[in-house]
């Protein structure tokens, strides 16, 4: 029975995308970029009602990570700042997909061109690091007004319908998409990408769908992604870590840091994990001083917190 009920649901969101998504869009093209935040905060004030499922994953995971450092009142404060700044970013992927180019220059400042110039002059491409922090569906499209080829790699959504939307955004942004759920034709598209001398982001942050390498999380073990470390030691590409943040006026700000240096040793199982666990470490530092731009709805830490339970 239950897997029936979790079948007519899937059928019910298809259709709800299906229906919605038109008339959505058309109201995010005709009303100014101010209203876009203005309908944010209110769906995400309705959301404090009707996502009771996600509310819980996301308050289980906050009191993992800071549990020891904030009481209930203050991580939920933390969960409300958090689903308000993810229901904006949510329209706010569909304004600037329709926003003049520069519009979209004026609003997203890229801290570190240089480094990614001098990145990508090497002719092997770069991988752009990063995690789902603030709206990180904006760096693709702001990195190819720079005139740079860009690809995310990650898993396609079951989705039929929403598929067909990441579809339309891809063209309409200038960017790609490669499914990180079919390996071989994955890894395939990305060495391809990184020879033509582009960017390839890798979001390091979310579990992979097949099983790879424990690395330490919040002082968790989790399984995580270990291509950006084997492609850079298989094509020489550049590590980047890039994140995106939030700031004043809702304007953006991409940071671009310094290449990140893999420690080889010669044992290619240890390097892999030794270099892995340090870019680990990268985005917790990113998320501590971020918090309420990371996405919580996650469900990161699966051998620690029973979700099913919640």
């Amino acid at each position: 029975m239950k897997k029936e009920w979790r079948l007519r649901l899937k059928f019910v969101e298809e259709w709800l995308i299906f229906l919605l998504s038109p008339p959505l869009i058309f109201l995010i093209k005709i009303i100014p970029l101010s209203w876009v935040y203005l309908i944010g905060r209110t769906l995400a004030l309705l959301g404090r009602i009707g996502l009771g499922r996600r509310e819980k994953i996301a308050l289980a995971n906050l009191r993992l990570v800071f549990g020891d450092q904030k009481d209930k009142k203050a991580l939920r404060i933390l969960y409300h700042d958090f689903l308000n700044m993810t229901t904006i970013n949510f329209l706010e992927i569909v304004k600037y997909a329709l926003l003049p180019s520069g519009v979209v220059r004026e609003r997203i400042e890229i801290v570190g061109k240089e480094t990614l110039k001098e990145a990508v002059k090497k002719g092997k491409g770069a991988i752009a690091l990063s995690i789902h922090l603030g709206n990180f569906a904006l760096i693709g499209p702001r990195l190819a007004l720079e005139g740079y080829p860009f690809a995310y790699i990650l898993k396609y959504p079951k989705n039929r319908y929403l598929t067909r939307l990441f579809e339309r955004y891809r063209d309409a942004v200038g960017i790609n998409f490669i499914d990180g759920g079919q390996r071989r034709p994955a890894v395939q598209g990305a060495l391809q990408l990184l020879r033509q001398g582009g960017i390839l982001c890798i979001l390091l942050d979310q579990n992979p769908p097949y099983d790879e390498i424990m690395v330490d999380f919040f002082g968790y073990p989790v399984p995580s992604f270990k291509g950006p470390v084997v492609l850079a030691m298989r094509t020489g590409a550049s590590i980047l870590p890039t994140f995106i943040v939030s700031g004043e006026k809702r304007k953006h700000t991409i940071i671009i840091g310094k290449p990140f240096q893999l420690e080889i040793t010669g044992d290619n199982d240890r390097d892999i994990s030794h270099n892995l666990a340090l870019l680990m470490k990268l985005t917790e530092n990113y998320i501590v001083r971020y918090p309420e731009q990371w996405w919580w709805w996650h469900r990161r830490w699966k051998k620690h917190i029973d979700y099913k339970q919640l």
